[in-house]
């Protein structure tokens, strides 16, 4: 037997970022499970939790979330701090293999914003390795690359911005890939001027390094 109970949550609502999925939490969907153990035939209370979401934009409120339970989810704060969002842009991408045609980092950044979600954008360092005020303008990602049977890959640091690909046919399909994930990084931060190049410590790619930091803007 099944109970349920719904607990409305009050504005503002706190946004949860859902293995990748992003939403407002508005409620929360609470099942009361009997359950009966087959040898001793004693019964226990089980309860499961699921949030109740808002999609926002055009999207109807009040959608159960049921392909995890609430305590999976994270609390996003604002602003977020850049390796949580370096964290989201992972987790969304490998949810979809890394397919652009799905979630684009440009559209995850969107959706951060939409629901109000702003980004700490990361501090210059001095030569002692202390922030400073000024912004960074440089944002240099670690890089692994290869070949393997189903083709190019690619991993980039999960404390950085995600760049990661697999099953490129080629080097050059892949190095076409990163230009145009770098591409969605520039167009989701339009309103900075900063330069993303890569490095590698493979000296069988540098020469995918190089052609890459020739031009960050390519």
């Amino acid at each position: 037997m099944i109970q349920t109970h719904l607990m409305k949550l009050d504005q503002p609502y706190p946004v949860l970022n859902m293995k990748g999925v992003l939403a407002r939490h508005v409620a929360t969907l609470i099942e009361i499970h009997t359950v009966v153990d087959p040898k001793t035939g004693e019964e226990t209370i089980k309860t499961i939790s699921h949030p109740v979401v808002d999609y926002g934009e055009n999207n109807y409120a009040g959608v159960v979330y049921e392909k995890i339970e609430l305590e999976e989810c994270e609390i996003l704060t604002s602003p977020l701090r850049m390796p949580d969002f370096h964290s989201i842009i992972h987790e969304s991408l490998s949810m979809f293999n890394h397919k652009l045609i799905n979630e684009r980092p440009e559209f995850i950044i969107w959706r951060l914003q939409h629901l109000g979600i702003t980004i700490d954008w990361p501090k210059k360092t001095d030569a002692d390795g202390f922030e400073t005020d000024e912004d960074e303008d440089h944002i240099v990602v670690p890089i692994s690359m290869g070949k393997v049977e189903s083709g190019w890959w690619a991993e980039s640091s999960m404390l950085s911005f995600c760049f990661d690909a697999k099953e490129m046919e080629s080097d050059k399909a892949l190095l076409k890939y990163i230009r145009q994930m770098r591409g969605e990084y520039y167009n989701a931060f339009k309103d900075r001027s900063f330069d993303i190049t890569f490095h590698s410590n493979q000296p069988e790619v540098q020469y995918l390094i190089e052609e890459l930091n020739r031009n960050p803007h390519l």
